[in-house]
């Protein structure tokens, strides 16, 4: 199958949406996505450099990026508008996507292409790419019913959440959030994705599990699953590290043991692939390590 064919079968990214001169622009033109993400952002490419290379210590740099995205195209991955004018926003069609935002100040502490590898690991998620200043990403989520982006978007949030990643809640919700288009050579792309369809969306939080009684001794067959979760803490590479710290974490937590905590925080200090980032790896596994308290292990027979 040639590039060209591969593109044409990817049907999500045949989607129309409606691209916009600039964000002050309401009426915009109608898109595939296949031509904004990647060959549309060629009209802004210089623009993209200009934001990347922006300061973000001078005094100036918010005024700076500011007036670099106001000439920026934009679109609307949740659909293809009539227009966007605040208050006559008139849809035409969704698209079945849904945009999710990873922004700077909430990931500046991690490696953005490890987080870029884990959001992908989803199967729901059809792209992965830098947002146009590059110092964030964005991903869009293929979902079931368009028409409930808001209730797909919560969902979402929550899932990332428990994995220790957090994304801006004020984007995805609804269908005229706009996006800027961007470049990023490590983009991510998914064939065919799994359209996620939720069931049953939750209602109330989930009420605390009462704690497990952990006061006896590991069984032999516990203490092999450990040890063997462990060794890929000692084992991980830059590259992997961060979905290797949430599987383990989440892992390990079903046992129901909290004192295995302390045993995934000293392989990631005693591994020399963390040095210097230790504490962000240990409050993620914290996290991931707490979610999987609410899912445990089926207890092994000793």
């Amino acid at each position: 199958m040639t590039l060209k064919n591969r593109y044409i079968d990817m049907s999500w990214l045949n989607e129309q949406v409606s691209l916009y001169k600039t964000h002050a622009d309401n009426v915009g033109m109608p898109a595939c996505l296949r031509e904004i993400l990647l060959t549309h952002f060629c009209r802004d490419i210089s623009t993209i450099r200009a934001l990347k290379c922006l300061d973000r210590d001078a005094n100036d740099y918010r005024k700076r990026k500011l007036e670099l995205k106001a000439t920026l195209q934009c679109y609307t991955p949740a659909g293809l508008l009539k227009t966007k004018e605040a208050g006559k926003m008139t849809e035409i069609s969704r698209t079945g996507l849904l945009q999710l935002d990873f922004d700077y100040q909430d990931i500046y502490e991690y490696d953005i292409e490890e987080l870029k590898q884990a959001v992908f690991r989803l199967p729901f998620i059809a792209f992965c790419g830098l947002s146009c200043s590059g110092d964030g990403f964005y991903a869009l989520a293929l979902i079931a019913e368009p028409y409930r982006l808001a209730e797909y978007a919560e969902h979402i949030f929550q899932v990332l959440i428990d994995y220790g990643i957090h994304a801006d809640q004020s984007k995805g919700k609804k269908v005229e959030n706009l996006r800027y288009v961007s470049y990023d050579a490590n983009m991510l792309i998914r064939d065919n994705p799994e359209v996620l369809h939720v069931k049953r969306f939750k209602t109330k939080p989930i009420p605390k599990k009462t704690p497990i009684n952990t006061s006896h001794t590991l069984g032999n067959s516990n203490s092999a699953l450990v040890n063997s979760q462990l060794q890929k803490i000692k084992d991980v590479k830059v590259g992997n590290r961060w979905e290797t710290i949430q599987k383990v974490a989440y892992c390990l937590g079903g046992i129901g043991d909290p004192l295995i905590i302390h045993s995934i925080k000293s392989e990631i200090e005693a591994n020399p692939e963390f040095n210097g980032e230790e504490e962000k790896y240990c409050k993620c596994a914290e996290v991931c390590f707490e979610a999987g308290t609410l899912k445990p292990l089926i207890p092994v027979n000793v």
